[in-house]
């Protein structure tokens, strides 16, 4: 009889001390949240960036399957606002010297864009057009226009946010397919 209580005791003092660790956890993430809530968005952006990334290689050294894309209506931030996992192609960077371009937040399935380099195949989803991005922009996401787009290159450009960051990445993406 005490062999068995000699084994509750030590899975007692195993899940008190795990449980321990899993609200330290918490407490510290908590802590991170509250004093540095744009650092922590970061390097949670960083992470899923590369996952994502990871996933889209894979994919198409395994399984010869490129990433695709969703293209939405055409509006301008309310549109985008609705968060529906398309990219929306915007009016407000509609200019002579840049592409038509779509737009998505990051967390709303934008951030697929932002692993890519030059090169990348592209699908655009309901379509048989495949694009390949040939040219890549970093802008601030205050105090820049169309300006710092003209002359982005391609027929089509796809664009969203950095998490945590006042970046923005435009990717210029010529059709080659469809």
């Amino acid at each position: 009889m005490a062999k068995g209580s000699t084994k509750k005791k030590r899975g007692g003092v195993v899940l008190g001390a795990l449980g321990g660790v899993l609200i330290l956890g918490g407490v510290a993430v908590l802590t991170a949240l509250w004093l540095a809530p744009q650092e922590v968005e970061r390097v949670y952006g960083n992470v899923r960036t590369e996952a994502i990334g990871t996933v889209d290689r894979v994919r198409e050294q395994v399984f010869d399957d490129i990433p695709t894309v969703r293209l939405g209506v055409e509006g301008d931030r309310a549109e985008l606002d609705w968060c529906d996992g398309s990219f929306i192609t915007m009016r407000s960077y509609e200019r002579e010297g840049v592409p038509t371009t779509a737009a998505a937040h990051n967390n709303c399935g934008g951030d697929v864009l932002l692993s890519w380099d030059e090169g990348q195949k592209v699908g655009i989803e309901g379509t048989d057009d495949v694009y390949e991005v040939v040219d890549i922009r970093y802008t601030s996401k205050i105090w820049s226009s169309t300006d710092d787009l003209v002359g982005l290159q391609g027929d089509l450009a796809l664009q969203s946010c950095f998490y945590g960051e006042d970046r923005m990445k435009f990717v210029g993406m010529k059709k080659i397919e469809g």
